[in-house]
């Protein structure tokens, strides 16, 4: 496990990665109540693989992200049953959260809409947006993993141009990310 240095996120910037982050996690928390268990590599004290440590430099590079802005938790705060590591992109923030709860959980999830499957590294994701994002500013993967649910989300940085949707983009980074976490079963 990588140990960072958290720094202080100050500024709209901060502010609104606190909300990106907030938001990811709160969409799944709301519907959840099961948990999965397993192992899966890297893990760590918690038993849910270390989303920090699962990219390397080159990897974050390849999905348009600096490893130089990774961020660990959620405003220096850890939420049990989460591990979320974050990367600013130069439109965007690129979110990998490990989480105890399963793909049923989020896919009963009544604040997630527009889920449709998709596919990387042979492995089944649910892409969907939440609810309340009524701009279209972030997109979410989610997909099984040996010990529990990954999710990969991309969140547009308030007032920039967007060259592509955070669908498109999240997608993209799926086909990276989604091969370097062991499969579930």
């Amino acid at each position: 496990m990588r140990f960072v240095d958290r720094g202080n996120s100050v500024g709209l910037l901060g502010a609104c990665r606190t909300a990106f982050g907030v938001a990811a996690v709160a969409a799944l928390v709301g519907g959840c109540s099961s948990t999965v268990e397993g192992e899966a590599f890297p893990v760590d004290t918690i038993g849910m693989f270390d989303p920090c440590a699962v990219l390397s430099d080159d990897d974050l590079r390849t999905v348009g992200v600096d490893p130089g802005t990774q961020r660990v938790d959620l405003v220096d705060t850890h939420i049990d049953g989460f591990n979320v590591c974050s990367w600013d992109g130069s439109w965007f923030f690129l979110g990998l959260t490990s989480t105890k709860h399963s793909l049923e959980d989020v896919k009963s999830n009544t604040a997630i809409r527009d889920m449709r499957r998709g596919e990387a590294g042979g492995r089944e994701l649910m892409i969907y947006q939440e609810r309340n994002d009524d701009g279209d500013s972030a997109c979410n993967v989610a997909f099984a993993t040996s010990a529990a649910t990954a999710m990969i989300r991309v969140g547009a940085k308030f007032g920039e141009v967007r060259p592509e949707t955070p669908c498109a983009l999240v997608e993209r980074a799926a086909k990276v990310i989604v091969p370097l976490i062991p499969k579930s079963g």
